[in-house]
C-alpha cells in the first residue's frame, strides 16, 4: 500500500478537531486513506454515501436531535461524496458548536456548497486537506526512486491514479471509466453538465493546447458553445479537480499578457484518454507539452497535500517570449522554463530578467526536477 503524504496531517487532525474536510479528485484514494488511519487509530466509526439519493434526502430534513442519532451513532462519521448534502454547511456548524456529538470526516470530489468565507475559516484552521492520485514523491517511497525514474515515461502517458498504477494492463480503459466518471456525473448539488458531447469536444480542445494562452471565443467557436458557457464549464472542472488555471503574471511592462490565463490537467492520463493518444514518447509530437503539464501538476499536488497554497502564474508576451511557470510564496517568486531533453540549452527572456531581476530562473529537464517537485 503506497504511504500517503497526507496521512500524517489527517491522523493529528481527527484527534484534535471534530471536522476534517479532504478534498480531491474521484478515485484519487481519499476513503481509502481515511480507511487506513482510522482503522490504524482503533477507533469505532461508521460511513454514509452521499451518492445515495435517500441518505441526502433523509439528512436534509433531519433536525439536531435527529440528526444526533443517526451521525453521532459512533465516535467518527464518514460521509463519502459529501459534496451532494445540501445541508452540509448547517451539519458542519452543529458539530464545531458541540451540538452534534462526533467528529466527522468529509470526503469531497467537488468543491462542496457553503459560504466562501465559511470555506475559507476551515481551510485557514487547517480543517481542510488535499488528496489526489499519487505523486512522484510518494510513487518513488513506494517502488524506489531508480524504479520509478526508469517509469517517468510511462506516467506522462498514462498518469497515476491508483486503479491506473496498479493494473497498466488495462490503463487504457480504467482511464477512459474515469473520464466517464469524473466528467459525465453530476459534479455538486446544483452542478451539472448536461451538453456531454460538447464538452467533450471542449475538453479536447482544451487537451490539445495545454500551457497556451486560452481563448473562451476561439474554444466556443470550435465546440458550438458561447463563451459564457466555456468559462462556466473550466470553472466547475477546477472545482472537480480535473484542470487547473493559471493566470498571467502582469506587471505593467510592455508587450506583456494581462488578463489572460493557461490550463493544464491534473493528471496526464486524463489528458491522454480525451484525446485517445496512448502512443510511447519516441512516437509523440507534444512530448514538451506533456511533460510540463506533468511537472507543473505534480508541483501544484505537492503543496497542496502539504497544505502549502502559493500562487501560480505563467509569463508571457504578444511577442510570444515566455516563462512556463512562477510560483510566489513568502514575498519570494520563482520562475521556472521547462525542456524534456537533458542538454539542451534553454534561453530565459531577456526582456523577462531585464523586468524582473529579482526572481530566480530555473530549467527544469530529467536531471533537475526532482528537486522543484519536491521543495518545501
Amino acid at each position: 500500500m503506497i504511504k500517503r503524504v497526507p496521512s500524517a496531517r489527517l491522523k493529528a487532525c481527527i484527534q484534535e478537531s471534530k471536522v476534517v474536510l479532504i478534498k480531491g479528485p474521484r478515485r484519487s484514494g481519499k476513503f481509502t486513506l481515511v480507511n487506513e488511519v482510522l482503522n490504524e487509530l482503533s477507533v469505532n466509526w461508521q460511513q454514509f454515501d452521499a451518492r445515495k439519493k435517500s441518505f441526502v434526502q433523509e439528512v436534509s430534513e433531519m433536525n439536531v436531535d435527529q440528526l444526533n442519532e443517526v451521525l453521532g451513532a459512533e465516535p467518527f462519521t464518514v460521509i463519502r461524496e459529501a459534496q451532494y448534502v445540501r445541508s452540509l454547511q448547517l451539519i458542519i456548524e452543529a458539530v464545531l458548536e458541540g451540538s452534534l456529538n462526533t467528529t466527522l470526516i468529509l470526503c469531497c470530489s467537488f468543491d462542496p456548497l457553503m459560504d466562501p468565507e465559511f470555506s475559507e475559516v476551515l481551510r485557514m484552521q487547517g480543517l481542510e486537506i488535499h488528496v489526489y492520485a499519487p505523486s512522484f514523491y510518494e510513487m518513488a517511497q513506494h517502488n524506489s526512486l531508480p524504479i520509478e525514474e526508469k517509469s517517468l515515461e510511462t506516467r506522462l502517458i498514462y498518469g497515476v491514479y491508483p486503479e491506473v498504477t496498479e493494473d497498466q494492463a488495462h490503463a487504457e480503459e480504467r482511464l477512459k471509466e474515469l473520464v466517464s466518471e469524473a466528467v459525465f456525473t453530476q459534479l455538486g448539488v446544483t452542478d451539472r453538465i448536461n451538453k456531454a458531447d460538447k464538452l467533450t469536444k471542449m475538453l479536447q480542445v482544451v487537451a490539445f493546447n495545454i500551457g497556451e494562452p486560452v481563448s473562451y471565443n476561439e474554444i466556443a467557436e470550435k465546440c458550438g458553445l458561447d463563451n459564457e458557457t466555456v468559462e462556466r464549464y473550466i470553472d466547475l472542472l477546477e472545482k472537480a479537480f480535473i484542470l487547473v488555471r493559471l493566470p498571467s503574471f502582469y506587471n505593467g511592462h510592455r508587450y506583456e499578457l494581462k488578463k489572460t490565463h493557461v490550463l493544464y490537467f491534473l493528471d496526464n492520463g486524463i489528458r491522454n484518454a480525451l484525446i485517445n493518444n496512448f502512443n510511447p514518447i519516441d512516437l509523440r509530437n507534444d512530448v514538451e507539452q506533456l511533460w510540463r503539464n506533468w511537472l507543473i501538476a505534480e508541483r501544484l499536488k505537492w503543496n497542496a497535500m502539504n497544505g502549502v497554497f502559493p500562487e501560480y502564474y505563467f509569463w508571457r508576451t504578444h511577442t510570444r517570449q515566455s516563462m512556463d511557470f512562477l510560483e510566489s510564496a513568502n514575498n519570494k517568486i520563482s520562475s521556472y522554463k521547462t525542456s524534456w531533453e537533458k542538454k539542451k540549452k534553454v534561453k530565459f527572456p531577456a526582456s523577462f530578467r531585464s523586468a524582473y531581476a529579482e526572481i530566480s530562473t530555473h530549467v527544469l529537464n530529467r536531471s533537475t526536477y526532482w528537486g522543484f517537485l519536491t521543495k518545501k
